[in-house]
């Protein structure tokens, strides 16, 4: 048991060592004056009784030495001493210290980089009070369950769920659509209406002034929070912000608070640009319309999912009875945490991720060892030496270590320094796989992490070069030339080494090689539809401006109006053509609905993808029509009566029939409030009058969904988007494009433009397998430059180390072309059986990977083109040190011993 005046001791003799060895000198020089007194009483000289007593009493290093070592401080000082010599070690062969540093700074920077990763997305992705009891209630429809959705409740709803026993605290917001006015142009805002109690809720403090509190409930003052990347990108990030108006829909709002950065809460439709309290949510529609809320859910301490859901899932079942077209035929509850959708989608990418870049540390590891095992021959004398006086085997183990260590920390410091930038790059190439909250900063479990991480690197490298070394043989090493001549080497440890290197990086080249090519493949994948220089544009109808809204508000009018928006926009110069496609943007596209074919009863509900279009849709994205024709702008203006079908929807319906003048039926188009709109027979009996191509309706990498093309004017939301084709670039037209549409209306703001590439890179496999094309390739790419450098070193270093040999060999009539291969055949040799091990073993995982990855892809080909590109690398990496023995002049060679 350490007690406290062994610390006292610690502390005085760690941090004051000068005047600890000065009180030692003292305490030693007042026991030789009062031994050398005795002395002389008892007749002995007094100069010879002095020098006695220095003998006997010892000098004043040794009782120094001895008095560190009473207090337990000598290991620390052997320690200090190992640090101060592996240094020196060090510093001698700067080259080989480098490198070594190097390859454990990449394995460790970016293994700390997807524990930094799996912690800000998996661990603690949100910055919400008790974030593991809040709960997204989703209906789950029994006869498509895969497809879990958000419900909404009424305030009266809302009211009833709050009462529940299970629940802690409810929190309901909306978004909508607002637009930023008062400036030049007028733009599209996300704004989500919270209610009131969001602060307690969430439990998050504001960055600057304060966020939604109940009291905005009673006051209804205009008041806004702003988002963090709002407030950076609209005001430049000043502070001074607070008590500045916002204007948003000709609504001046006063600004209270700025959230922080890592509080990014979102709804169906993204991330909030503003946030408000839910009593501001006002109607300009009459009679007024009862907005819905959308839940979240808190709920209690120590209430299980379980009986959370037989509970509210009572309730929500009396909601359906009271509006039963907001639900299912047949569903239920399901309490889903807020981070089940993310830790479904990435918790495989990340852990294929993680276990890419341990395979890298490993290397970087294996890369280290071999190294210090070869330049560990260079040391065989000294090690001999230390041992001749004295030197036990762990000591020497200890030395090796220490140095190891050195090693395996400066490559962390490097490591943790980039692991910052690596980390966020999988949240660039993928971001709409990770919580939108989720952010990469230095914590404490980051830094244990590294720290532990670091030990172990420095462990496992050094382990087996620090036994190996600390086990020669004292008289072969003090013969400093027997082992040059005589090829002595320690290739029975490294050979094992550089086989598992070598077998390591090619798993790593071929996942490298099978992600590349699933990504290529997709990237290939016919859509049905031409995204090159096309773009969607969308608008919010002002429904919240009494004035204009009345003049579009019924569905003649309303159609007019999106028709001349479209004509307006078609009219500008470098505009090919535009359409109208409402929620028909591919390759997500269409909005599910129930049908019914004439003639043809079915015991199942049937759905297929419904898409509301002007004709020019198809010419503007370039679906091919297969037969049949497409509806005129006289039937476009009806809406009624004629509908286009899809290929996929042709061939499952009508295989051996033709679909054209077959009829169908969408019973739920109808409107559903007064901001909806739709023509009197839109629910009634359609003509199939064409077939189209199938473009990409659920997804690039999924089958086409059968889908239904109907005019835009039978049914109405108080929104529409158009599709652009332009000669080039779309996005330089915008502003041309947002002047043209305030030409109909002043007012009328667009929502952000983006081409139809953005939707298809969103795409999550899309993105996933890009994600995986990336990193592992530079995964792959720096364990192929750590094994070609381990390999380079170990042939240079045998080639530098056996030169008196070689001189021999050849001045014996060796050829050129046998020092060559003696020069090289370690390596070579190593790296034959650890590529043959590693396809075998390829063989079995590549499966496995096509799996975890999700691209059904095996990768055969993949395999054995990295196969050769490692084998030509390491051929290379070995004879390129490997012709300066064969170069070399035997008298020359001779000579260097």
């Amino acid at each position: 048991m350490i007690n406290l005046a062994q610390l006292r001791a610690w502390w005085a003799a760690t941090t004051h060592r000068a005047r600890v060895r000065q009180d030692v000198e003292a305490e030693l020089q007042f026991h030789l004056d009062a031994h050398t007194e005795e002395l002389v009483q008892r007749g002995i000289p007094k100069e010879q009784a002095r020098r006695q007593a220095r003998v006997e009493m010892g000098q004043v290093n040794t009782q120094n030495e001895k008095y560190r070592e009473s207090i337990g401080l000598r290991f620390l000082d052997e320690i200090g001493g190992d640090l101060r010599f592996g240094l020196r070690s060090l510093a001698k062969q700067p080259v080989s210290s480098v490198v070594a540093i190097l390859s454990l700074a990449l394995g460790i920077g970016a293994t700390t980089a997807m524990f930094s990763l799996i912690y800000a997305v998996l661990i603690h992705p949100f910055p919400y009070a008790d974030s593991d009891r809040i709960m997204n209630p989703v209906v789950i429809n029994e006869e498509r369950p895969q497809q879990p959705t958000w419900f909404a409740t009424t305030k009266p709803q809302f009211e009833t769920l709050r009462q529940a026993s299970s629940i802690e605290s409810l929190l309901g917001f909306r978004d909508v659509n607002m637009e930023l006015t008062g400036e030049d142009l007028p733009e599209d805002v996300n704004a989500i209406y919270l209610t009131e109690n969001a602060g307690s809720f969430f439990g998050v403090r504001a960055l600057l002034g304060r966020g939604i509190v109940l009291s905005d409930a009673q006051g209804r003052q205009p008041i806004v929070v702003l988002n963090y990347k709002f407030w950076q990108r609209h005001y430049y990030g000043i502070p001074d912000i607070l008590g500045h108006t916002l204007t948003l829909d000709h609504v001046k709002y006063t600004i209270v608070g700025v959230m922080p950065r890592s509080f990014a809460f979102n709804d169906t439709l993204g991330v909030g640009d503003v946030y408000l309290p839910r009593s501001l949510l006002h109607d300009s529609v009459n009679p007024p319309i009862a907005w819905p809320y959308t839940p979240w859910i808190k709920l209690k301490p120590n209430v299980s999912l379980e009986a959370a859901d037989a509970e509210l899932g009572a309730i929500v079942r009396q909601f359906a009875h009271e509006h039963p077209e907001r639900f299912p035929r047949k569903f239920h509850l399901q309490l889903q945490p807020i981070l089940a959708p993310f830790a479904q989608n990435t918790s495989h990418t990340l852990m294929l991720l993680l276990a890419g870049v341990l395979l890298l540390l490993v290397i970087g590891c294996a890369n280290c060892s071999i190294l210090l095992l070869a330049r560990g021959q260079s040391r065989q004398q000294e090690l001999a030496i230390r041992r001749a006086i004295g030197a036990g085997r762990w000591r020497i183990v200890r030395q090796l270590l220490v140095e190891a260590m050195m090693i395996s920390f400066s490559g962390a410091l490097l490591g943790v320094a980039g692991s910052y930038w690596l980390a966020g790059l999988p949240l660039q190439l993928s971001p709409h796989s990770f919580p939108a909250e989720s952010v990469i900063r230095i914590s404490l479990p980051l830094l244990a992490f590294s720290v532990g991480l670091s030990v172990a690197c420095g462990i496992l490298s050094g382990l087996i070069p620090s036994l190996r070394l600390s086990r020669s043989d004292l008289a072969h090493a003090m013969q400093s030339s027997r082992h040059r001549i005589t090829g002595h080497s320690r290739r029975q440890t490294l050979n094992p080494l550089i086989a598992g290197q070598i077998l390591l990086t090619l798993l790593l080249m071929a996942t490298a090689s099978t992600a590349i090519g699933a990504f290529l493949r997709l990237t290939k994948v016919p859509l049905g539809y031409d995204p090159k220089n096309v773009m969607q544009v969308g608008i919010v109808l002002h429904f919240n401006d009494p004035k204009e809204w009345k003049h579009i508000q019924l569905r003649v009018a309303r159609a007019a109006f999106i028709d001349r928006v479209r004509q307006k926009i078609a009219s500008v110069p470098g505009v090919i053509s535009a359409a109208v496609g409402t929620d028909a943007t591919p390759p997500y596209s269409g909005i599910e609905r129930a049908f019914d074919i004439a003639d043809k009863a079915s015991s199942e509900e049937q759905t297929a993808r419904m898409h509301l279009v002007s004709p020019e849709f198809f010419a503007t994205l370039r679906i091919p029509l297969l037969r049949g024709r497409i509806w005129d702008q006289a039937e476009n203006e009806r809406g009624d009566f004629f509908a286009v079908v899809n290929d996929s929807f042709a061939r499952r319906y009508w295989p051996h029939q033709d679909p054209v003048e077959q009829q169908v039926r969408l019973p739920s188009l109808k409107s559903g409030n007064l901001l909806e709109t739709a023509s009197s027979e839109s629910g009634g009996w359609r003509q199939v009058i064409g077939v189209v191509g199938d473009a990409r309706d659920d997804g690039v990498d999924r089958p086409v969904v059968p889908a239904i093309y109907v005019p835009y004017t039978t049914y109405m939301a108080p929104y529409a988007q158009f599709e652009v084709r332009t000669q080039g670039d779309p996005l330089t037209l915008v502003h041309s494009i947002r002047a043209a549409v305030q030409d109909v209306s002043t007012d009328q703001q667009i929502g952000r433009p983006f081409d139809l590439q953005e939707p298809i890179e969103s795409d999550p496999q899309w993105s996933r397998q890009r994600l995986f094309s990336v990193l592992f390739s530079c995964f792959s790419a720096l364990a192929l430059v750590l094994a070609l450098v381990g390999l380079f070193s170990v042939v240079s270093y045998t080639v530098a180390r056996r030169t008196a040999e070689f001189g021999i060999r050849m001045a014996l009539g060796a050829t050129r072309s046998h020092i060559l291969w003696i020069a090289a055949r370690v390596g070579i040799v190593s790296a034959i059986t650890g590529t043959a091990i590693g396809v075998f073993v390829d063989l079995f995982l590549v499966r496995v990977l096509a799996r975890w990855m999700d691209n059904g892809t095996t990768g055969f080909a993949g395999l054995l083109h990295a196969a050769l590109l490692l084998a030509l690398c390491t051929f290379a990496a070995c004879l390129l040190p490997a012709r300066r023995a064969a170069a070399i002049h035997p008298a020359n060679a001779l000579r260097s011993e």
